[in-house]
């Protein structure tokens, strides 16, 4: 059919080719005459609600209303429906879609720009590189762009590859590669994902990472496997179901571990800290209680307790008052806090404040405040000094050399 053509509201027309442009009035409907499509080789036009009952092939669709392809709908250049909601029954091509209420989209929907008002729901992939929804997005299948911006909830049950995705509200994705991810509520993956930065202002749950950089979560972090990175910094509690490797640590709550952690720079938390396996770290922090196998740092400054199998090795070590540990502590200066109660120390420089006790004691130089306790040896080589009242198992010894450290 040459020329152009208008259908009147309320109205059903036959179409094959249109070579012009096609006005449908509101409530009409379209249907193919002969062939398996609807081809308008100009512009569709929809004054209103409007349904198409084939496939629609068009160089732009533009409009309002309720729109329906119960086929595919592919289009040259661009879709416009400020004032729409379209459903494609099929697929759907485009360069450019910019839609103001919903687009349900039964299969896939492949275009470079999109930009949805309200709900976007695709049936199975989506490929676009620009998206920017003001509601919700699911997507059933995989999800492949650039950037994605939306202000409410996205549910992507495949895979996603993406290098910028900011969403204001909860993310739940199967995996993939996202380079930078911020959220502002949860974010949760329940496959592998590759990513650089993670800034999420409540919780967010990562089953298995590849190598990332930095991690930043508001409230709770939790990984179901080992996880390598820069830095982790998170205000609630930190669950790594797995291994750690990383440079730094900041975290306001609990940390655990599951398995060896290995922390180039410093490990700093408020409250408890628990590794299954071993630690090393630059520096290690904390507030409250520290637990693991073996612990390997520069520095060691706890508040409340350390407990180890194996021991606590460090350059300098501090307990805090009324502080408590259990395990050998080996490092070249212990502080052991007023209050404080320890096992064995191995040292070259021993501070031990008022009222504290530990067990056996093999320093090179010590000095022990009044009203301490030693259960056990106290062995030193060049120097010892002691307040009043101390409690002693056996006489101190000076000796040429000490027991060697069991770390």
């Amino acid at each position: 059919m040459s020329g152009n053509m208008n259908v009147g509201r309320f109205s059903t027309a036959e179409v094959d080719v249109i070579e012009g442009n096609l006005v449908a009035g509101e409530n009409s409907t379209i249907k193919p005459k002969a062939a398996e499509k609807v081809v308008v080789k100009g512009t569709v036009e929809f004054e209103g609600n409007c349904e198409v009952l084939s496939t629609l092939e068009a160089r732009n669709v533009e409009g309002e209303g309720r729109i329906r392809i119960e086929g595919d709908l592919k289009v040259e250049d661009s879709i416009e429906l400020e004032d729409g909601k379209l459903t494609v029954e099929g697929l759907l091509q485009a360069k450019d879609v910019e839609v103001g209420k919903s687009l349900l989209v039964r299969k896939n929907l492949r275009c470079e720009r999109l930009d949805i008002g309200g709900t976007l729901e695709v049936g199975g992939d989506l490929e676009a590189e620009d998206v920017d929804v003001g509601g919700s997005v699911s997507v059933q299948g995989n999800y492949k762009g650039r950037t994605l911006d939306v202000g409410g909830t996205v549910k992507v049950k495949g895979s996603a590859e993406l290098d910028d995705l900011d969403v204001g509200g909860t993310v739940t994705v199967g995996g993939g590669s996202i380079k930078e991810i911020d959220v502002g509520g949860t974010f949760e993956s329940f496959g592998k994902l590759k990513f650089e930065n993670i800034e999420v202002g409540g919780t967010a749950r990562i089953s298995e990472a590849e190598k990332s950089g930095r991690i930043e979560v508001g409230g709770a972090l939790d990984v179901d496997g080992s996880i390598e990175f820069e830095e982790i910094e998170v205000g609630g509690a930190v669950r790594i179901k797995g291994s750690a490797k990383g440079k730094r640590v900041e975290v306001g709550g609990a940390l655990r571990i599951d398995d060896d952690a290995a922390i180039d720079d410093e490990v700093d938390v408020g409250g408890s800290v628990e590794v299954k396996g071993e630690l090393r770290a630059g520096s290690i922090e904390v507030g409250g209680s520290l637990k693991a196998d073996v612990c390997y740092a520069k520095e060691v400054s706890v508040g409340g307790s350390v407990e180890t199998v194996r021991g606590t090795k460090a350059d300098k070590f501090e307990i805090g008052d009324d502080g408590r540990v259990e395990g050998p502590i080996v490092a070249r200066h212990v502080k052991v806090g007023e209050d404080a109660e320890v096992e064995d120390i191995y040292a070259d420089r021993l501070e031990m404040d008022d009222d504290s006790s530990a067990k056996n004691i093999y320093a090179k130089v010590a000095k022990i405040g009044s009203d301490c306790r030693v259960s056990g040896e106290l062995l030193y080589t060049d120097a010892l000094e002691m307040g009043e009242d101390v409690k002693l198992m056996s006489q101190p010894k000076k000796v040429d050399k000490l027991p060697e450290p069991p770390i």
